[in-house]
Order: structure tokens, then C-alpha cells, then sequence
């Protein structure tokens, strides 16, 4: 979990906000690594792939892209492939 938080505090510069695209559903993240996340100043939203990024370009366009992130699995990925 450690991990994943060093790898987002890396690749994110002055972004407070990142949304999280699961899939074709919603999936929780985990609580420590939305914890770690949220120790860094970054807020975490996790929504169906669909949503998060409709949400992510109304918001990168109302705000900017410097203060918003997205990170998006496809939503016909399988884990298996």
C-alpha cells in the first residue's frame, strides 16, 4: 500500500483531488491506501470507469488540470488478460 501512495505523491504535482475509475462498477479503495493518499493532501473519489471520467473532464474543465487527476481502468479490462 506504501507503494501506491509513494507512486501517486510522485506523479502528481499540485493536484488536490484524484478520481478514481474502478471498472464497469464502483470498487472500494482500500483503507490504508486511502489513507496514505489522503496524508499526502489528495483527495480520493472512486466511481464506475463511465462517471469518473465524466466527472474528471467537468471538473478539469471548471478547474483546470493542474488541480485534478484521474486515474481510469478500461471498462472492458478483465485482470486475467
Amino acid at each position: 500500500m506504501h507503494l501506491i501512495a509513494h507512486l501517486f505523491s510522485c506523479l502528481l504535482g499540485s493536484q488536490d483531488l484524484l478520481i478514481i475509475g474502478t471498472g464497469p462498477s464502483t470498487v472500494p479503495i482500500a483503507p490504508t491506501t486511502r489513507k496514505h493518499i489522503n496524508d499526502l493532501g489528495i483527495r480520493i473519489e472512486a466511481q464506475d470507469t463511465r462517471n469518473a471520467a465524466a466527472q474528471y473532464n467537468l471538473l478539469a474543465t471548471e478547474r483546470g488540470v493542474e488541480q485534478v487527476a484521474a486515474a481510469l481502468v478500461p471498462i472492458g479490462w478483465k485482470e486475467d488478460r
